[in-house]
Formats: C-alpha cells, sequence, structure tokens
C-alpha cells in the first residue's frame, strides 16, 4: 500500500508534467447515436504551474463537442513505458472538468513543449483547455492505488502565483544569459548528450529542458515560490552538476 498522500500526489503531478500525451474520456453528448456512452481520444498535453493538464483542441473534434456539452472528463496518463509487465508500473486516472482558457501564457506553454502543434494552433477552430482536477486515481503498481483530492493533487496558487507572473523572464534569462549552466543540467545532471539546450518551462517543482526533438524534467529539491528561491534553486543545481 502507499504510505504517503503527499509522495502519490507528487508522484501523480510528475506523470502529467513528464507526459506528451493522455487519453481523454469524455460523454457523448445528446443528439448522437452513442449518446450517454463514453469516448476515449489520443489527445497531446502540457502541464500549468499548479500541475493541472493543459490541452489543445479543436471545436470540430468529437471529444470538444462532448465537452462542450458536459465538461466533465477524465484523462489517464500512462507512466508505464519501460515496463516489461506494464501493471507493475505508474499511472493517473484524472477527474475534473475541462473548460477553454483564454489566458496566452496556456498556450505558450503548450506550444513549448509541442512546437509541431503551431503548424494548426493559429487555425480558428483550435483553442486552449485547462482541466480543472477534481481528485486523481494514483496506481503505483501492483496493491498500490489510492484516490488523492483536490487539496492534495494541484499547487494551491500560492505556491505558483509569482512564479508563473516570472516565468518568461526567467526563461529568457537563462537562455540568453547562461547556455553553459543550461548544458551541465543536461549534460552532467542527466546525463544526456546534447550541446544545444533551452529551458522552455518552469514551474514550482522543477523545469522542463529541450535539446533538438527531446524535452528532459530537472526537479528542484523544495519548492520554489518566488523569482528569488528559483535563483537560488538553480544556483544550487548548477554547482551540483559541476561536481559530477
Amino acid at each position: 500500500m502507499i504510505n504517503s498522500a503527499e509522495f502519490a500526489a507528487f508522484t501523480a503531478r510528475q506523470l502529467v508534467r513528464n507526459a506528451y500525451k493522455a487519453v481523454l474520456c469524455t460523454n457523448m453528448h445528446p443528439g448522437k447515436d452513442a449518446q450517454g456512452w463514453p469516448l476515449g481520444s489520443l489527445v497531446t498535453i502540457a502541464s500549468a504551474w499548479d500541475g493541472s493538464p493543459i490541452l489543445m483542441l479543436s471545436n470540430l473534434a468529437q471529444h470538444t463537442q462532448n465537452i462542450t456539452q458536459d465538461s466533465r472528463s477524465s484523462l489517464i496518463v500512462d507512466g508505464t513505458e519501460g515496463f516489461l509487465n506494464p501493471q507493475e508500473g505508474p499511472r493517473v486516472g484524472i477527474v475534473g472538468r475541462i473548460r477553454s482558457i483564454k489566458d496566452k501564457r496556456f498556450r505558450r506553454r503548450f506550444l513549448s513543449r509541442h512546437p509541431r502543434a503551431r503548424l494548426y494552433a493559429s487555425f480558428g477552430d483550435f483553442q486552449c483547455y485547462k482541466m480543472e482536477i477534481e481528485k486523481y486515481h494514483y496506481v503505483g503498481g501492483f496493491a498500490q492505488a489510492l484516490w488523492i483530492g483536490k487539496k492534495k493533487a494541484v499547487l494551491p496558487r500560492r505556491d505558483w502565483v509569482n512564479i508563473a507572473e516570472a516565468e518568461e523572464d526567467i526563461l529568457e534569462h537563462m537562455n540568453s544569459a547562461h547556455p553553459d549552466a543550461l548544458r551541465l543540467y543536461g549534460t552532467k545532471l542527466l546525463g544526456k548528450r546534447g550541446k544545444h539546450w533551452n529551458m522552455i518551462a518552469l514551474d514550482p517543482e522543477g523545469f522542463d529542458l529541450r535539446c533538438g526533438n527531446s524535452v528532459h524534467r530537472v526537479n528542484f529539491i523544495s519548492l520554489v515560490k518566488n523569482p528569488d528561491d528559483c535563483r537560488k534553486a538553480l544556483i544550487q543545481i548548477v554547482a551540483k552538476a559541476r561536481k559530477m
């Protein structure tokens, strides 16, 4: 059994933060032959600062039409890649309501993770959506299932609001002034190859680095809630990387 709901919630959020895709389940809306039946769709996702999933959906898609009628939805995020038996690996079912969101920062976060989506993101039928999480159903493997309520599933606003406001400035500064530090994060800390690294997203629990077509995650040792905390954490991590 899982002993710590906080640890399970953190692990579930990391599955979301590391995910490229998920299965979206919506309820078929009235007027369709399959009215009331659940529909599963493959979607690409990113994450907001609090850990909530971000999606970019076409209004023409059946799942988006379903959400318009009934916003109750679920997402399945699969972290079992590499396990010989997928039942032994982690995954999370996320229950919540999906709503469109106009804040352009969510669009930027999504496109930084999925740059190929720029090909269609400007089409009139595409919009950004955010899932307002009600609860997680986290499964860490055999006999490791736990329901996690909203208060633990997502970070409270006080933990992420200052980082969200400063994110773009921090990204610009790190990418323009500290390319050597980014390369150390990628090659020494993560053990990956590549010369050109960019920081593409930041949240209170860590940051995402892109090298070519690959995105890699670096977690902070503890939550960073403001730009000063972030600066100290980044210095601490690069010092660790230099010693490796």
